[in-house]
């Protein structure tokens, strides 16, 4: 094994310890120290190509090193690839909603392709990220909005504008504790602030079951020199998850969107904690967590920043899909929500 190989060995498990330093913004490294959190997910292949060079030279010193490494990996990995069990398909009383979320990359992304998307995923609810106003007519016209004619949210400039669109009616909900991750963001906050996109909460009433909440969310990215407000945004996702899990246990609530961050980032990490308020739906699906950027051609996809998360909903399926235009990929999931009891309550079957 050579030297350079020994130094990239001795970064990958540099990278791997960071993940658990959920560092303070303030300090002058926090930057860098969140985008090597980002990268964990590559150093599982880089540590099983180094192993193997090293067996075959014969290097029993660093095989041991790198097997260590990548052993760690697959202990990482395996919550990402374990299929959760469920009840059987089509289970009586239980009503199917499909959502989908799209980051269109300030526009870009090609309305007939994401119109496609619509026809062939056959979303009940459709969160868009990133919209500005010069992109809906072509959405329009290209037959979105025939297909999810109930809308909420707003189209705005500089990725600000956030739009749910719904098969069902829908109601924008009003919630004064969003925080820092409010439901009308601003690219240029008052003094004092930080820059937003919208974030809305809407509840949903698909037939014969309960309402479901449902927030499109999009935390302001990592920026080079300050990481300060996308951990805060995402400091205050997770205390909205916790209230509204604690206020109503049984209430199912999903959250969708472009996260900035993969489940290697602290912040996103302690919403799905084993007691945390929400479950990543790749994750009781198995087969790995789907990547959704950079999007930028085949197999370019390195990073899971995309994602469905839900409380007290089955998941039955998932994805991510292609979106020529823009730089990610579309995420969907197929939930399942309890039956409306006719008492008005929700059927504890979780």
């Amino acid at each position: 094994m050579t030297v350079l190989e020994l130094v990239v060995l001795a970064l990958g498990a540099a990278v791997t310890a960071l993940r658990w330093w959920d560092v303070d913004p303030a300090r002058p490294l926090a930057p860098l120290v969140v985008r090597a959190q980002a990268l964990v997910p590559l150093v599982g292949p880089l540590a099983l190509l180094l192993l193997l060079r090293a067996l075959v030279a014969g290097a029993a010193g660093p095989a041991a090193a790198a097997g260590a490494l990548l052993a760690v990996h697959a202990a990482l990995a395996l919550p990402g690839w374990w299929v959760a069990p469920g009840a059987p398909d089509g289970e009586r009383g239980r009503v199917r909603v499909r959502v989908a979320a799209v980051n269109t990359w300030y526009g870009r992304a090609d309305a007939a392709a994401t119109a496609a998307l619509v026809r062939r995923l056959d979303p009940d609810v459709l969160a868009l990220v990133e919209v500005p106003p010069a992109a809906l007519p072509a959405l329009e016209r290209a037959g979105v909005a025939a297909a999810l004619p109930h809308r909420a949210g707003r189209a705005a400039d500089d990725g600000v504008g956030t739009l749910v669109l719904s098969r069902w009616p829908l109601e924008e909900v009003a919630d004064e504790r969003l925080g820092s991750l409010p439901a009308r963001g601003s690219a240029e906050p008052p003094e004092g602030g930080e820059r937003t996109s919208d974030n809305p909460v809407v509840r949903l009433r698909p037939p014969g079951a309960p309402p479901v909440l449902v927030r499109a969310v999009h935390p302001y990215y990592p920026a080079l020199r300050d990481v300060g407000p996308w951990r805060r945004q995402l400091r205050s996702l997770d205390r909205w998850a916790r209230e509204q899990a604690a206020e109503a246990p049984a209430a199912p609530f999903v959250v969708l969107g472009d996260l900035n961050a993969t489940a290697d980032h602290p912040p996103l990490r302690r919403l799905l904690a084993p007691r945390g308020p929400l479950v990543l739906a790749g994750r009781r699906l198995g087969g790995g967590r789907p990547r959704t950027w950079p999007d930028v051609g085949p197999a370019s996809a390195l990073l899971a920043l995309d994602h469905v998360l839900v409380h007290g909903l089955r998941v039955r399926a998932g994805g991510a899909e292609h979106v020529p235009g823009t730089d990610h990929r579309a995420v969907w999931a197929d939930l399942e929500a309890p039956r409306a009891a006719r008492t008005g309550t929700v059927d504890p079957g979780l």
